[in-house]
């Protein structure tokens, strides 16, 4: 079997083992060049302040946990029944990643998948204006299209859990993008559905989040690297991450060069996580 299609928690989280066998040149010698010195220094000055506004130095898992989003439960208030906040409230609450691996966990005792959508894309969205809206669109239907009956949607959402159980985040990415698809809920979200989900389990490596602006900084990756010899045949960066549908094999080369740049991080002592370069990479105010 192609690498990357069965990561499940017997396998360490190693990007050797993740690494598609099928991967192409160009890919391959990002990968396996890894985090360049000013890029390294970049993010670990990028940890450091997020250290400061956090309190002080902490621990990988407590930084990502604590990572919060502002949302109005108001605008949320149709859907108060999957969400672990008072939907009453008219002034913004913050929500964080460890409130929301809560309702990931409660999930996944009851096998009951929906609260975890609702939770999840409400704290994807925040305080952005189309947020209900592409909700009720994921969850009614858009337009004169008939959406997906509540329980079909629990089936698909169920069937990629036991996708990720089975075969890892690169299985369950790429049934939600093709036969258990759920419309107007693409991969920007459904990674972080599955990202949640992931972290439920005995996961080494658990799924990641992939929206735009983490592609433009692994654009940002491959582009800087354009010119070494393995890059030569390869097609332009720009095409490579070009969204808003990444297939599953270019989710799989994001994961693999995560790992790798959190494992090379982690050897000057303070220990990295694949999800702690996420979080740095996403609410960076430029690139790389």
């Amino acid at each position: 079997m192609t690498a990357g299609l069965n990561d499940t928690a017997a396998q360490r989280c190693d990007y050797r083992t993740l690494l598609p066998d099928d991967a192409s040149v160009y890919d391959r010698g990002v990968v396996e060049g890894g985090l360049a010195p000013e890029e390294q220094g970049w993010l670990r000055q990028q940890r450091l302040e997020w250290e400061l506004r956090s309190g002080g130095h902490r621990s990988a898992e407590d930084l990502v946990s604590g990572h919060s989003i502002d949302i109005v439960p108001a605008r949320w208030a149709k859907f108060h029944r999957w969400l672990p906040i008072d939907a009453a409230a008219t002034s913004p609450l913050s929500l964080n990643r460890g409130e929301v691996m809560k309702v990931a966990l409660r999930c996944r005792e009851s096998g009951l998948w929906l609260p975890l959508l609702v939770t999840s894309f409400a704290w994807g969205w925040g305080n952005r204006g189309l947020g209900p809206t592409r909700l009720r669109w994921v969850l009614n239907g858009k337009g004169s299209s008939p959406g997906l009956s509540s329980s079909e949607i629990e089936k698909r959402l169920a069937a990629a859990v036991d996708a990720l159980d089975q075969q890892g985040a690169r299985g369950a990415y790429q049934l939600l993008s093709n036969a258990g698809k759920i419309s107007e809920f693409g991969p920007a979200f459904f990674t972080k559905f599955l990202y949640f989900a992931s972290r439920t389990g005995q996961w080494r490596c658990p799924a990641l989040i992939l929206d735009g602006r983490l592609a433009r900084q692994m654009q940002g990756f491959w582009e800087r690297r354009a010119n070494e010899p393995y890059a030569a045949n390869g097609s332009s960066a720009r095409w490579l991450w070009q969204g808003p549908r990444w297939s599953d094999y270019r989710y799989q080369v994001y994961r693999t060069f995560m790992v790798r740049s959190a494992s090379q991080l982690s050897e000057s002592g303070d220990r990295w996580t694949p999800d702690l370069v996420e979080l740095l990479l996403f609410r960076a105010t430029r690139a790389v």
